[in-house]
């Protein structure tokens, strides 16, 4: 008979083999795996970071638009009260220098809050149409005049209206201003 080699060495070998094997591929995993989750964990340190910074740029943001609101608010209702104290003076000394002297015969009157209720604006698209013009405030009477007075009041209520307007556009272009930067 012929004799086999023994294949207990062989096989010792390959089980040998095939663990140093494992071993070293598990050790290089284990370090590849060690490199990956470190660069996640810088990642997610920067992400939190980033968020971090985005939470801080808009508080400050918001910080920022409220004062500029509190400070625009305070500017409008300092200057509607410098407005409105002169207002009062000067209504004061219009109704004492007022002659009672007739300024508007009564048919002009008509004729101006006629101009005012005129509805001359063009068909809307769609063809639905405008609401009807309220009627004149005053309707007048051809016979009622306007006195100076009269007319001295009207005017300083269309300066207070204008200056009103004026105040709050002047109060959203600083709160403007202020929140962007200037931009």
């Amino acid at each position: 008979m012929i004799k086999l080699p023994s294949l207990w060495p062989w096989a010792l070998v390959a089980v040998v083999s095939a663990a140093v094997g494992y071993g070293l591929a598990a050790k290089v995993g284990a370090g590849q795996t060690a490199r990956a989750e470190a660069a996640l964990a810088r990642c997610e340190a920067g992400r939190a970071e980033d968020a971090r910074a985005a939470a801080d740029a808009a508080a400050r943001l918001l910080a920022r638009a409220q004062e500029a609101e509190a400070s625009a608010a305070a500017r409008l209702a300092e200057r509607q009260a410098a407005f409105n104290k002169r207002l009062k003076e000067v209504k004061n000394e219009i109704y004492s220098l007022a002659t009672g002297r007739e300024c508007l015969s009564g048919a002009l009157r008509l004729r101006l809050n006629a101009a005012l209720a005129a509805d001359d604006l063009p068909a809307r698209p769609g063809g639905s149409r405008a609401a009807a013009a309220e009627p004149p405030a005053d309707p007048g009477d051809s016979q009622a005049v306007s006195t100076d007075a009269d007319i001295a009041g009207w005017i300083l209520d269309a300066a207070r209206l204008y200056d009103d307007c004026r105040a709050r556009i002047d109060a959203i272009r600083h709160w403007d201003e202020v929140t962007r930067d200037g931009r």
